[in-house]
Formats: C-alpha cells, structure tokens, sequence
C-alpha cells in the first residue's frame, strides 16, 4: 500500500513539475518568433485611421525652427525632433513627438509636410511588448507596424504582413536572419 502512494506521488509530482515550469516562464516573459510576432501585432490592429484628427497636423508651421533644433542638436521646449530616413533614403525629415501628445509621432518632409504618423494609444511606459502603427496622413490607411518586445528588440512588419525587418539592438535582420540594415540613435530623449 505504500508503494503504491509512494508511486501515485511521484506521478504526480511529475506531471505537476512541467506546468509549474511553463508557469514560470510565461510570468517572467514572452518569447516570439516571426509567426507568433505577426499574428500579435496586427490583433486589434486599426487598419485605418480617422485623418481628420491629422489635419492640424498636415504642415509644420515650426519647419524652419525644427530643422535648426536637428542641425544644432538642442531639443526645443514642450517637442522632441529627431532625423528620420523613410523608403531606403527616398524620403528624409524629422520626427516630432510632442509632450502633449506622446502618443503621436509625426514624420515631416525636409519641406515640412507630413508624411506619416505613428499612433501608439494603448502602450504603458516602460511595458512590453506594444505596437505601433504608422499611418498615412492623406489616407488614413496603415502604412506598417512595429511591435516592441523589449527596449532592445523589434519587429517591423508591412501593412500586409511581410516581415521588413526583426531589430536586435542595432541591427535589423530578415526573416532568414541575415543583417539587412543599422540604425542608431543620436543623444538621449529629454526625461
């Protein structure tokens, strides 16, 4: 009889070791690869948005301003401009992202017209993973989408779903994982 409660505990302690395993893995974190990454991203994902909330936004009356803020390297008060290059280098500009609206990054042309939006309406600071959608100003309609697993890891997806790069670090690799591109990041966001 004592074997036989000796062996029933064994089983099932056994058996009950995995599913506290698997338990404290998805505590601690996610792990994604291509496939997973995609279905999550476009989840909920608004395909198209209202462009009428971009209309203020159309032209930047602060063109000559920004521009000056990039050449320098000074931030200017209640906005954060940075450098973008858009479509393999085709298109270059800055990004604004204001203080009163951080949910909002807006891409301007050199000349100052907007080119794209990336939304963020439902992220936390400082909890992963989240999306980001960019969107066309004139359209409204998704452009691409990034999903960050952590600070240090990205994926970057086409509006039809093709994976444009997976970031680790500084580095962006294709779905073979071979390097395609590098990106770095010039000075720190203010706090």
């Amino acid at each position: 009889m004592i074997k036989k409660i000796f062996f029933v505990l064994i089983i099932c302690l056994a058996f009950s070791l995995p599913v506290l395993a698997q338990q404290t893995v998805l505590q601690g974190s996610v792990m994604y690869n291509v496939e997973s990454a995609r279905k999550y991203a476009f989840d909920g994902l608004d395909l198209k948005i209202d462009k009428s909330i971009l209309k203020p936004y159309l032209y930047d009356e602060n063109n000559e301003e920004n521009k000056e803020a990039l050449k320098t390297k000074k931030q200017i008060k209640g906005r954060y401009v940075m450098s973008f290059s858009l479509a393999k280098g085709f298109v270059n500009g800055y990004v604004i992202v204001y203080e009163d609206k951080p949910q909002y990054a807006f891409y301007y042309s050199s000349g100052g017209y907007l080119v794209a939006v990336d939304i963020d309406n439902k992220s936390q600071e400082g909890v992963y993973p989240y999306k980001i959608g960019k969107y066309n100003p004139v359209t409204g309609n998704l452009i691409s989408i990034g999903l960050y697993i952590s600070e240090d890891e990205q994926y970057a997806f086409s509006k039809n779903g093709k994976l444009k790069a997976h970031w680790v670090g500084d580095t962006g690799y294709n779905a073979k994982g071979k390097p395609i591109a590098k990106r770095s990041v010039v000075g720190q966001i203010p706090e």
